[in-house]
């Protein structure tokens, strides 16, 4: 399932919002949230994401008129990629950043697949 409002995977509940009633199932080319970063981060992943001709978008938080007030280094961005991308995605992130607990972690954040122990 996924999040129409988040854009996140998910199994009967939204993790990032809490919504029930905005699930469906993913079409093929929809959106997905695969991670969010901070800006250092994201200048680490999205070459990699780049060179692998997977399409993705990345959104930032801030906005460019108060990042540009605060300092490009606070962004914080979204990066989405098409449902039938998202696996192959999450694997090549995994390869390349597996030494990287940081990016681990946000990319696991809204695993669908993961139980969340609290």
């Amino acid at each position: 399932m996924i999040c129409t409002r988040c854009h996140v995977l998910c199994k009967d509940v939204c993790p990032k919002c809490g919504s029930r009633k905005h699930l469906r199932a993913p079409e093929d080319n929809e959106p997905v949230l695969l991670i969010v970063l901070t800006a250092m981060q994201a200048m680490l992943v999205e070459p990699i994401l780049a060179e692998s001709g997977i399409p993705y978008y990345k959104q930032g938080m801030v906005g460019g008129a108060l990042a540009a007030q605060v300092g490009m280094m606070r962004e914080v961005y979204s990066f989405y990629v098409p449902h039938s991308a998202y696996a192959a995605c999450r694997d090549l992130i995994e390869q390349v950043f597996i030494e990287d607990e940081t990016i681990m972690k946000l990319l696991h954040e809204y695993d669908v697949n993961e139980e969340k122990g609290e």
